[in-house]
Protein backbone atom coordinates (compact mmCIF):
# COMPACT_ATOMS: atom_id res chain seq x y z
CA UNK A 1 0.00 0.00 0.00
CA UNK A 2 1.08 3.33 -0.73
CA UNK A 3 1.64 6.29 1.69
CA UNK A 4 2.66 9.06 1.25
CA UNK A 5 3.48 11.64 4.60
CA UNK A 6 2.96 15.35 4.46
CA UNK A 7 4.08 17.77 7.13
CA UNK A 8 2.51 18.62 10.10
CA UNK A 9 1.57 21.81 11.15
CA UNK A 10 0.78 23.20 15.15
CA UNK A 11 -1.87 24.70 16.83
CA UNK A 12 -3.50 24.83 20.80
CA UNK A 13 -5.07 20.93 20.04
CA UNK A 14 -1.24 20.27 19.71
CA UNK A 15 0.49 19.03 16.12
CA UNK A 16 -1.96 18.30 13.11
CA UNK A 17 -0.71 16.76 9.99
CA UNK A 18 -0.69 19.00 6.83
CA UNK A 19 -3.67 16.61 4.80
CA UNK A 20 -3.82 15.78 0.66
CA UNK A 21 -5.70 18.03 -1.26
CA UNK A 22 -8.77 16.68 -1.67
CA UNK A 23 -8.49 17.49 -5.39
CA UNK A 24 -5.16 15.31 -5.58
CA UNK A 25 -6.55 12.27 -3.85
CA UNK A 26 -7.47 9.49 -6.56
CA UNK A 27 -10.35 7.75 -6.97
CA UNK A 28 -10.84 4.52 -4.67
CA UNK A 29 -11.71 1.91 -6.96
CA UNK A 30 -14.73 0.23 -6.45
CA UNK A 31 -15.91 -3.52 -7.36
CA UNK A 32 -19.38 -4.83 -8.26
CA UNK A 33 -19.03 -8.68 -8.47
CA UNK A 34 -17.83 -10.96 -5.10
CA UNK A 35 -15.23 -12.39 -6.89
CA UNK A 36 -13.54 -12.87 -3.70
CA UNK A 37 -13.68 -15.09 -0.77
CA UNK A 38 -11.46 -13.33 1.95
CA UNK A 39 -11.78 -9.72 2.81
CA UNK A 40 -12.22 -6.70 5.56
CA UNK A 41 -15.92 -5.89 6.56
CA UNK A 42 -16.08 -2.58 8.09
CA UNK A 43 -18.00 -0.18 9.03
CA UNK A 44 -17.54 3.33 11.03
CA UNK A 45 -19.71 5.93 13.36
CA UNK A 46 -19.61 9.63 12.74
CA UNK A 47 -20.58 12.81 13.86
CA UNK A 48 -23.17 13.40 11.24
CA UNK A 49 -23.83 12.55 7.03
CA UNK A 50 -21.07 14.68 5.48
CA UNK A 51 -17.68 13.25 5.08
CA UNK A 52 -16.29 16.65 4.51
CA UNK A 53 -17.94 18.27 7.57
CA UNK A 54 -18.16 15.72 9.89
CA UNK A 55 -15.76 13.66 11.37
CA UNK A 56 -15.04 9.19 12.26
CA UNK A 57 -15.78 8.67 15.73
CA UNK A 58 -15.55 5.08 15.56
CA UNK A 59 -13.64 2.51 13.14
CA UNK A 60 -14.67 -1.67 13.70
CA UNK A 61 -13.99 -4.36 11.05
CA UNK A 62 -13.29 -7.92 10.84
CA UNK A 63 -11.06 -9.73 8.42
CA UNK A 64 -12.88 -12.94 6.82
CA UNK A 65 -10.85 -15.45 5.39
CA UNK A 66 -11.81 -18.26 2.68
CA UNK A 67 -15.71 -16.91 3.46
CA UNK A 68 -15.42 -17.64 7.52
CA UNK A 69 -16.05 -15.46 9.89
CA UNK A 70 -13.71 -16.08 13.04
CA UNK A 71 -14.32 -14.02 15.79
CA UNK A 72 -11.08 -14.37 17.11
CA UNK A 73 -9.02 -11.05 18.37
CA UNK A 74 -6.45 -11.05 15.44
CA UNK A 75 -8.93 -11.00 13.11
CA UNK A 76 -10.83 -7.90 14.88
CA UNK A 77 -10.00 -4.18 14.35
CA UNK A 78 -12.42 -1.86 17.02
CA UNK A 79 -11.63 1.54 18.15
CA UNK A 80 -13.11 4.68 19.27
CA UNK A 81 -11.71 8.24 17.53
CA UNK A 82 -11.34 12.02 19.21
CA UNK A 83 -13.79 13.75 16.00
CA UNK A 84 -11.61 16.06 14.69
CA UNK A 85 -12.95 19.80 15.28
CA UNK A 86 -16.31 18.53 15.67
CA UNK A 87 -18.99 17.17 19.02
CA UNK A 88 -20.94 14.49 18.72
CA UNK A 89 -24.76 15.46 18.25
CA UNK A 90 -27.17 14.27 21.42
CA UNK A 91 -29.47 12.70 18.84
CA UNK A 92 -25.99 10.95 17.47
CA UNK A 93 -25.12 9.84 21.29
CA UNK A 94 -28.85 8.48 21.82
CA UNK A 95 -28.45 5.96 18.37
CA UNK A 96 -24.73 5.35 18.89
CA UNK A 97 -24.54 5.35 22.38
CA UNK A 98 -20.98 6.89 21.93
CA UNK A 99 -20.93 9.84 23.83
CA UNK A 100 -18.72 12.66 24.12
CA UNK A 101 -17.02 11.65 27.25
CA UNK A 102 -15.98 8.42 25.83
CA UNK A 103 -14.31 9.68 22.68
CA UNK A 104 -12.55 13.03 24.26
CA UNK A 105 -9.02 11.28 25.19
CA UNK A 106 -9.16 9.19 22.27
CA UNK A 107 -6.83 9.21 19.63
CA UNK A 108 -7.54 11.14 16.34
CA UNK A 109 -8.76 9.93 13.39
CA UNK A 110 -5.42 10.44 11.50
CA UNK A 111 -3.92 7.97 13.86
CA UNK A 112 -6.53 5.27 13.74
CA UNK A 113 -7.03 5.07 10.44
CA UNK A 114 -3.31 4.18 10.00
CA UNK A 115 -3.81 1.37 12.13
CA UNK A 116 -6.72 0.21 10.71
CA UNK A 117 -5.69 0.39 6.94
CA UNK A 118 -2.31 -1.24 8.45
CA UNK A 119 -4.77 -3.79 9.48
CA UNK A 120 -6.18 -4.37 6.46
CA UNK A 121 -3.54 -4.55 4.22
CA UNK A 122 -4.06 -5.36 0.10
CA UNK A 123 -7.33 -6.64 0.94
CA UNK A 124 -10.87 -5.75 -0.85
CA UNK A 125 -12.65 -3.57 2.11
CA UNK A 126 -16.52 -4.52 2.14
CA UNK A 127 -19.12 -2.22 4.06
CA UNK A 128 -22.75 -1.39 4.00
CA UNK A 129 -23.37 1.87 1.94
CA UNK A 130 -19.38 1.60 1.83
CA UNK A 131 -18.75 3.39 -1.72
CA UNK A 132 -21.02 6.73 -1.16
CA UNK A 133 -20.45 6.98 2.85
CA UNK A 134 -17.90 5.03 4.69
CA UNK A 135 -15.15 4.86 2.28
CA UNK A 136 -15.46 8.81 2.11
CA UNK A 137 -14.43 9.16 6.04
CA UNK A 138 -12.13 7.04 5.72
CA UNK A 139 -10.73 8.91 3.08
CA UNK A 140 -11.20 12.10 4.76
CA UNK A 141 -8.87 10.85 7.40
CA UNK A 142 -6.27 9.44 4.93
CA UNK A 143 -5.78 12.12 3.43
CA UNK A 144 -4.53 13.79 7.29
CA UNK A 145 -2.37 10.58 7.48
CA UNK A 146 -0.63 11.02 4.39
CA UNK A 147 -2.22 7.82 2.96
CA UNK A 148 -3.45 6.71 -0.55
CA UNK A 149 -5.88 4.18 -0.11
CA UNK A 150 -5.71 1.33 -2.91
CA UNK A 151 -7.94 -1.13 -1.54
CA UNK A 152 -11.19 -1.97 -4.03
CA UNK A 153 -14.03 -1.57 -2.38
CA UNK A 154 -17.45 -3.35 -2.16
CA UNK A 155 -20.83 -2.01 -1.14
CA UNK A 156 -23.20 -4.74 0.05
CA UNK A 157 -26.21 -2.15 -0.14
CA UNK A 158 -25.41 -2.01 -3.97
CA UNK A 159 -25.33 -5.80 -4.50
CA UNK A 160 -28.71 -6.78 -2.78
CA UNK A 161 -30.78 -3.94 -4.76
CA UNK A 162 -28.41 -6.27 -8.08
CA UNK A 163 -30.07 -8.95 -6.79
CA UNK A 164 -33.27 -7.74 -5.87
CA UNK A 165 -33.33 -8.73 -2.28
CA UNK A 166 -36.55 -6.20 -1.08
CA UNK A 167 -37.44 -7.61 1.90
CA UNK A 168 -40.33 -5.27 3.32
CA UNK A 169 -40.84 -4.28 -0.58
CA UNK A 170 -37.91 -1.70 -0.11
CA UNK A 171 -35.97 -1.33 -2.95
CA UNK A 172 -32.95 -0.28 -1.02
CA UNK A 173 -33.17 -2.25 2.07
CA UNK A 174 -31.15 -0.88 5.36
CA UNK A 175 -28.72 -3.30 6.67
CA UNK A 176 -31.22 -4.22 9.68
CA UNK A 177 -33.93 -4.97 7.34
CA UNK A 178 -31.81 -7.58 5.86
CA UNK A 179 -30.72 -8.61 9.21
CA UNK A 180 -34.11 -9.42 9.96
CA UNK A 181 -35.09 -10.90 7.08
CA UNK A 182 -32.11 -13.38 7.19
CA UNK A 183 -32.62 -13.76 11.19
CA UNK A 184 -29.11 -12.62 11.90
CA UNK A 185 -29.06 -11.08 15.15
CA UNK A 186 -27.17 -7.85 15.83
CA UNK A 187 -27.74 -7.09 19.55
CA UNK A 188 -25.07 -3.54 19.21
CA UNK A 189 -26.84 -2.02 16.16
CA UNK A 190 -25.22 1.26 15.21
CA UNK A 191 -21.82 0.26 16.76
CA UNK A 192 -19.02 -0.45 14.23
CA UNK A 193 -18.15 -3.57 14.74
CA UNK A 194 -21.34 -5.04 15.49
CA UNK A 195 -22.35 -3.73 12.14
CA UNK A 196 -19.48 -5.15 10.42
CA UNK A 197 -19.75 -8.39 11.52
CA UNK A 198 -23.60 -8.20 10.53
CA UNK A 199 -22.86 -6.47 7.15
CA UNK A 200 -20.07 -10.00 7.08
CA UNK A 201 -22.87 -12.48 7.47
CA UNK A 202 -25.61 -11.00 5.21
CA UNK A 203 -23.32 -10.53 2.26
CA UNK A 204 -22.53 -14.28 2.20
CA UNK A 205 -26.25 -15.06 2.43
CA UNK A 206 -26.59 -13.04 -0.53
CA UNK A 207 -23.51 -14.50 -2.19
CA UNK A 208 -24.59 -18.05 -1.19
CA UNK A 209 -28.70 -16.98 -3.09
CA UNK A 210 -26.02 -14.93 -6.32
CA UNK A 211 -26.86 -17.92 -9.21
CA UNK A 212 -24.23 -15.64 -11.25
CA UNK A 213 -21.85 -16.00 -9.04
CA UNK A 214 -20.23 -19.34 -9.77
CA UNK A 215 -19.79 -17.73 -13.61
CA UNK A 216 -17.08 -15.35 -12.21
Amino acid sequence: MEKTYRSTRSNARGTVPVPIPADEYPDVPIITRPTFDSYISFDVETTGFSPSKDSLTEIGAIRVVNGVIDESERFIFSELVKPYKKRIPEIVEQITGITNEDVKNKRQMWEVVTDFLDFAGDDVLLGYNSAKFDIKFLIRAARYAGIIIQNPVFDVMKYAVELKVSPKGKRVPSLGDLSEYYSIRNPSAHRAYADAITTARVFERLKAEDNTYSLF
